[in-house]
């Protein structure tokens, strides 16, 4: 090879190499667990990378202080000008978990209808809007609605070309080489109260008993959308957009009251208990599914459940090992508060909660911690 054709080649490769350098991967996934009133929330992010370093933005109304955690711990934290946050990640991924109450991102309508739109219309100096990486694209972003028994999706949008998903109590977008993200999602919240009258209307809840009950009937959610290939949108510039004929809502509800916590049974232990069930709900191709062992024992555990006495019922997702893997502890343990609603329990009165992380977690078992504790007199896992 001469010396003019090894600098050819030479030069080739080291053109390729900074083309591979540039072309970073970046994954990212955003998790929104809603609570019953549409407007509380769990959020959970993570963004994973082959950079060597990252930085992340917290608008004016975000703080570090106010996350329940963030992966990796050694940021380097710099307040700036507009009131916002800038993290500096020496490293190419990281995790953050905060929880919050949704405010102008959610427009309140008649009827319980809410509509929550991502992007604040706004858009920076440099061109990003939204959700935004630079200076690559997101080579995969995933974005994931979690919602109890008692709100119904009504319609769901977004401006960058992507693939819907509804499965049962979850909304999911998904897309590829995609920047500058907004979404908007139409929904309604119901009174979890008056489902519960709804689906037993002549009759009363009863004490607890050794055999299950069964189940209430589910209402039908009614939301409507194109498929699961959806098209870039071209309404967004900064108001959510406008229903049509076809997302005229037919059964509207009124919002639900604050539950008031009863006073238990004076033959109860009134102290919280906790129970480790094992194997009940498990992760099938990144989505959170009650096992058949599952069923059964939480079908168990609803029948204890199913009553005024119960006044608080803390579901523990299982532990897990790495810092990524926090999203689908939640994911899970919310799988779980939603087969309890809808198997008689107060969804009111039900939280969730991650796992613990642990080097030997072996991402089987949740924990469910109920007041009164003696609530759990009356349940057995059986085999």
């Amino acid at each position: 090879m001469n010396r003019r054709m090894w600098s050819r080649f030479t030069a080739t490769l080291l053109l390729a190499a900074c083309a591979t350098q540039a072309l970073a991967v970046v994954e990212r996934e955003d998790i929104i667990v809603l609570g019953a009133d549409g407007l509380r929330y769990t959020s959970y992010k993570t963004l994973r990378s082959d950079l060597a370093e990252r930085v992340l933005y917290l608008g004016p109304d975000e703080a570090p202080e106010d996350a329940v955690f963030i992966v990796p711990a050694d940021y380097e934290s710099t307040p700036l000008d507009d009131g916002g946050t800038r993290l500096h990640f020496k490293s190419g991924s990281f995790a953050l978990m905060n929880t919050g109450v949704f405010d102008a991102e959610v427009e309140r309508k008649a009827n319980g209808i809410r509509v929550f739109t991502s992007w604040d219309g706004v858009t920076r100096s440099d061109g990003h809007l939204g959700k935004w990486n630079a200076p690559d694209d997101f080579s995969s972003f995933s974005y994931t609605w979690v919602m109890p028994r008692n709100i119904d999706i009504l319609a769901y949008e977004a401006n960058r070309a992507g693939t819907w998903e509804k499965r049962e109590n979850t909304l999911n977008w998904t897309g590829k080489q995609v920047n500058d993200i907004a979404f908007t999602i139409r929904y309604r919240v119901n009174d979890p109260d008056a489902q519960t009258a709804q689906a037993q209307p002549s009759t009363p809840r009863q004490a607890p008993s050794s055999q299950p009950p069964a189940a209430p009937a589910r209402p039908q959610p009614n939301y409507a959308g194109n498929g699961l290939e959806t098209a870039p949108s071209t309404s967004f510039d900064g108001e959510p957009p406008q229903p049509d004929s076809a997302l005229a809502e037919t059964s509207p509800a009124q919002q639900a009251p604050e539950a008031s916590q009863p006073e238990p049974s004076g033959d109860i232990d009134a102290k919280a208990r906790s129970v480790t069930l094992d194997s009940v709900v498990t992760l099938a191709d990144g989505r959170p599914q009650v096992t058949a062992r599952g069923q059964r024992v939480l079908r168990r555990l609803a029948g204890a459940l199913a009553t005024d006495d119960t006044q608080r019922v803390v579901i523990h997702g299982p532990g897990f090992v790495a810092s990524r893997d926090t999203g689908g502890s939640v994911a899970q343990a919310a799988r779980v508060s939603d087969f309890l609603a809808a198997h008689g329990v107060a969804e009111e009165r039900i939280e969730i909660r991650a796992g613990e992380r642990s080097d030997d977690a072996s991402g089987r078992t949740i924990e469910v911690t109920v007041q009164p504790g003696g609530l759990l007199d009356q349940f057995s896992e059986g085999r």
